[in-house]
């Protein structure tokens, strides 16, 4: 082969440039630390560090959101322990309270403590940090509370990321602080009339006043209710063997709600020497109790008032209403004719008592409105009769500041056929509408159906109005078939009437007739709206075969939206309907709901078991039992009533205080335990929330080496390995640039 000066070259400039390359690349790697500089230079190692870097980069993201994170929930911990701490302080105060040494003046100086306290715990519910409200929920630039406990945040959890595809909450929404049941807890409820020894005249001589307890005879709760003139002696007509009187059994009258959501009516005889245990055993075999299981447990306190706990932890569903009727004359002197003209001629008292409540109910079977006095005829062995007339004596269980249907005070008797509760420009039913099965509040969408007591939707709701503008409505609401109707205010003698409906999907633009399984609260709040603003229809709105034509529907739909403008009816927080007039700070708005087959009872004659019926499928608002504790919280609201219990001095309920519906500061001290656990509950739910997270935090730390590390095995150079070879490839350049030096020295003069 034939060696030029141009071959030479060529592989001289080859060599300088291969080892100029190699230099540049080992000089790169070692200023950089990096195993290559671009993707072409090795595809795997550029692919494996990219993977690397995006992990890290994930991994450091990770870090510093749980790093934030953690900060919240630390401050949010902070908080709940101090609300903790300041429920435990409310606690003392409220003990403090109840003791019979304090004044009024004292009371109140302890009632503007507990409002200081309570206003500590709403500042501490708005505590935010960075601009962002712990407990808003997702909401955390809107401040969660105002001055009366209303919400404004939402019920969402926020949550951290913590891998791929896994997430941590980090906050306590407010909902769940001061809202959110405890399932872990069970129903609690209480009348508020205390029975005592009425064998006294009380009102003469308060200081006999003593509490009946579950030993005490029924007869000694009658007491002078037996007589109008209140002559009985208290020892010897009640309790003197052989000359004790044999008094008239008394009709209790029960009504309520089981555990189970089905709803009941009862009525029975009691013995005047029944003790209060029997009866109340008996109550607690109308909510299920048997032999060999109990449902509730059935007591009386030291007031003399009957508690009924729901055994089954969760249950938000128990109610109870009761009143007795006792056959009353007119004197003692007249009394003792009576009952020695049944003793002489082997006659029944049962039998005196039943022939009095028939004639008492001879107007229709109405327990709030009997007939009275009633007189009734007794015959004697010998064929004759005697007439007798009696008075009924009312014992009250309940009572509370409402208004009946028919526009009285409402007394005893009273259950729901009450007017709704009035509270500013806002009129609301008392009774939470429960979902069966799920024990949560109803919403506006919740379907009529999925409340009610019975298995069938058969039921008439008797709905009255006095509306925005000064005008009074009848309505009769069939729920059978989703049917509205009312007298014409213009011509009373006629009834206007219209369907429940919704938009027929079909056409967009007309009306279907909604099934009865199907009507919803928020359909039922529309049809209270319509009344409540004087937007109902003025003429018929008939359906035809189910359908509702355009024109019709068109003319529902502009009333329901003119209605709204004017007045806001929905479920409230606590799953109670709520009317609010939206142009006025005190609404004249007064609404009655109820379930028309809530006044009808079993009519007698009666025994000495109960006679029981079904009762209503709905209840809005009711002179019913009040709560001591449930699963559901109000927080606010709770301590607000407590502060009124310690300004009023009720140390239990009351049925003759301003506020008869007010536990009192017993009840304030067991609903105080709850609450208190409550929060400690969320506490440490939140710290459970911390721990997470901040083991998160430290696994994402110690992963973050290991794949720095592993990525450093992947791009980085060993700078050893790297010097070595930078000195090779010097030494070898070098040596081609000598060598080429020398060649390109040599000529054909050096062979010659």
């Amino acid at each position: 082969m034939r060696v030029t000066n141009k071959l030479n070259f060529t592989n001289s400039v080859s060599n300088s440039m291969n080892g100029q390359n190699a230099l540049y690349k080992i000089s790169q790697q070692i200023s950089s630390g990096l195993k290559i500089q671009d993707s072409y230079e090795d595809a795997s190692a550029y692919i494996d560090s990219t993977r690397l870097e995006y992990e890290l980069k994930t991994l450091q993201q990770v870090k510093e959101a749980t790093q934030s994170a953690q900060e919240m929930t630390q401050n949010s911990m902070k908080a709940l322990q101090d609300m903790v701490k300041l429920l435990e302080d409310f606690k003392v105060k409220v003990t403090q309270a109840a003791s019979d040494s304090n004044s009024q003046t004292s009371r109140e100086a302890i009632a503007n403590e507990l409002k200081r306290i309570k206003e500590s715990i709403l500042q501490l519910a708005n505590t935010s940090i960075n601009g962002q409200y712990l407990f808003s929920g997702s909401q955390v630039n809107n401040k969660p509370f105002d001055s009366n406990g209303n919400y404004y945040g939402d019920k969402n959890n926020i949550n951290v990321v913590t891998g791929s595809g896994t997430e941590t909450p980090y906050n306590i929404p407010g909902w769940d602080l001061f809202f959110k049941a405890d399932n872990d807890y069970k129903k609690q409820i209480t009348t508020n009339v205390s029975f005592t020894d009425n064998r006294y005249n009380l009102k003469d001589d308060p200081s006999k006043t003593k509490y009946l307890d579950g030993d005490s005879k029924w007869s000694h709760l009658i007491g002078q209710g037996y007589v109008q003139d209140g002559k009985l002696d208290p020892d010897r007509d009640f309790d003197e063997k052989d000359l004790k009187l044999n008094f008239p059994p008394t009709t209790l009258y029960v009504q309520g709600t089981r555990p189970d959501g089905t709803s009941f009516k009862s009525a029975v005889l009691v013995n005047p020497e029944d003790s209060l245990d029997d009866v109340m055993e008996s109550i607690g075999a109308l909510y299920g109790n048997s032999a060999d299981n109990k449902v509730v447990d059935v007591t009386i306190n030291d007031s003399g008032q009957i508690q009924i706990t729901d055994l089954k932890q969760g249950n938000n569903k128990l109610d109870f209403h009761a009143v007795a009727y006792t056959p009353q004359m007119e004197t003692t002197e007249s009394f003792k004719q009576m009952e020695k003209f049944v003793k002489d001629n082997n006659l029944n008292m049962d039998d005196v008592t039943n022939a009095v409540m028939e004639q008492a109910l001879a107007n229709g079977g109405d327990i709030t409105n009997l007939q009275k006095p009633v007189t009734i005829t007794l015959t004697a062995q010998d064929g004759t009769t005697r007439d007798f007339t009696f008075d009924l004596a009312q014992t009250d269980f309940i009572r509370s500041n409402m208004t009946d249907s028919d526009g009285n005070q409402a007394n005893g008797a009273d259950y729901d056929n009450v007017y709704f509760e009035k509270d500013g420009n806002t009129v609301f039913g008392n009774v939470s509408q429960i979902i069966k099965g799920s024990n949560a509040y109803a919403t506006d969408s919740t379907k009529l159906s999925e409340v009610m007591a019975g298995d069938s939707l058969n039921t008439t709701l008797n709905l009255k109005v006095s509306s925005k503008g000064g005008n009074t409505y009848d309505v009769t609401i069939n729920l059978q078939n989703s049917t509205v109707s009312y007298p014409d205010p213009a011509n009373p003698d006629q009834t206007i009437t219209f369907p429940i409906m919704h938009t027929d999907p079909a056409t967009g633009n007309s009306g279907v007739v909604t099934p009865s399984n199907d009507i919803t609260y928020k359909q039922l709040n529309d049809v209270i709206a319509l009344f409540a603003s004087d937007k109902a229809p003025t003429q018929s709105i008939n359906a035809n075969n189910g359908v509702v034509s355009a024109n019709d529907y068109s003319t529902y739909q502009k009333n329901l939206s003119d209605s709204k403008s004017l007045v806001d009816v929905k479920m409230d927080y606590k799953g109670r309907i709520s009317v609010t007039d939206k142009l006025s700070s005190g609404t004249n708005i007064a609404i009655s709901l109820s379930d028309s087959a809530s006044g009808t009872f079993p009519q007698p004659p009666f025994t000495h078991t109960s006679s029981v019926s079904s009762g209503p499928n709905f209840s809005f608002s009711a002179n019913n039992s009040l709560v001591i504790d449930e699963p559901n919280v109000d927080l606010i609201k709770d301590l607000d009533m407590m502060i009124d219990a310690v300004l009023s001095g009720n140390m239990r309920a009351d049925a003759d205080s301003s506020d008869p519906r007010n536990t009192g500061m017993q009840g304030a001290l067991e609903r105080l335990d709850h609450l208190a656990d409550h929060v400690s509950k969320l506490n440490t739910v939140m710290g459970a929330y911390h721990n997470s997270i901040e083991d998160t935090n430290t696994r994402v730390t110690f992963l973050s080496v290991n794949v720095e590390s592993i990525k450093s095995n992947v791009i980085d150079i060993d700078y050893g390995e790297a010097i070595m070879n930078l000195m090779q490839t010097q030494l070898a350049y070098q040596a081609s640039l000598k060598a080429t030096s020398t060649i390109s020295q040599i000529s054909l003069l050096n062979y010659l």
